[in-house]
């Protein structure tokens, strides 16, 4: 940007972010190395990729927000101080782009003169220190972006959610102001929210109330003790629809069926067993290869034992 137009934005200095292909820069991986975390042997983000590559007006939007690196002074080479995620997800969006005959991303990183100590201490800092973004906030900005002709399919991309999750969002926008106010201060879980979304206010309200009082959630934790007891709240202890007759009939008829099949495959089994065991025995004189077997069964010759066997059994 030139001068004249940074002064007039009022700018009080400027700074150069080079970018590099995804496949130049290093990730640290070395365990106990400085910059060495973990999560870099994760594999990419497919919600990541995805946004990486939507297109607003034919043109992937890319790597949105710069990271963060430092040269090494012994190989020249760029490691990552802070984006390791973006980087791997910018490797496999390239690798789809290329394969589409599109222009790959390039990687905007701010290079910083940091030891060992510095560069840690930015990794720790830059990942400590974000602020989740609350439900309703989220829920406005996807209805901002919809209001502006676009669909729920794109928002799930930006969001990197599901498009189902993006109608729960939606419907955030119409509960009562309480549940609301509750869901944005960690009093109840977002999924709590969405059910809720769903009633009538004044039973909204009514439930909402009960969640509070009979399974109360701190903000910031899981809610393991109270989460049966908060299903049971959300769900209003409805109970599963009963089946009407005709469905009874089909489902009791089809238990018998699958009982009498079993009793039927048990029956065929153990006659069979015992044809083998009688046909078959050490001295060898059955007439015929084991490989006959199959055909005998089929042809049923485990048939007639069983019946001579039935006879004898009989007198």
């Amino acid at each position: 940007m030139p001068k004249a137009a940074r002064d007039k934005l009022g700018s009080k200095g400027k700074i150069d972010i080079p970018t590099f292909d995804p496949d130049d820069v290093i990730l640290v991986s070395k365990e106990g190395a400085a910059l060495y975390d973990e999560r870099v042997e994760n594999d990419y983000d497919e919600a990541l990729v995805l946004n990486m590559m939507f297109e607003i007006d034919g043109v992937p939007q890319g790597v949105i927000e710069p990271l963060s690196g430092r040269r090494n002074a012994e190989t020249g080479k760029v490691e990552i101080i802070v984006g390791r995620r973006r980087t791997k997800a910018a490797r496999e969006a390239n690798r789809r782009l290329k394969k589409k005959g599109m222009e790959p991303i390039r990687l905007p990183v701010w290079i910083k003169r940091a030891n060992d100590q510095r560069a840690l201490s930015m990794l720790i800092s830059e990942n400590e220190h974000r602020l989740d973004d609350t439900p309703m906030n989220k829920a406005k900005k996807a209805q901002r972006y919809i209001d502006m002709g676009r669909d729920e399919k794109e928002v799930a991309i930006l969001f990197g959610v599901s498009e189902s999750t993006v109608k729960n969002l939606l419907r955030l926008l119409d509960a009562p102001a309480a549940v609301k106010n509750a869901v944005d201060a960690g009093k109840i879980t977002t999924s709590d929210a969405y059910k809720l979304a769903r009633e009538e206010p004044e039973e909204a309200k009514k439930k909402l109330g009960e969640l509070l009082e009979k399974a109360p959630r701190t903000p910031g934790k899981k809610r393991s003790k109270n989460a049966k007891k908060a299903r049971a709240i959300v769900s209003g202890g409805k109970k599963p629809k009963k089946p009407n007759m005709f469905e009874t009939d089909a489902k009791t008829d089809a238990k018998a069926d699958a009982k009498a099949e079993k009793k039927l495959e048990n029956a065929v089994a153990e006659a069979i067993a015992a044809w083998i065991e009688a046909t078959w025995n050490d001295k060898g004189d059955w007439a015929g290869a084991p490989a006959e077997i199959p055909k005998l069964i089929r042809s049923g010759e485990w048939r007639k034992h069983r019946a001579a066997a039935e006879d004898d059994a009989a007198e």
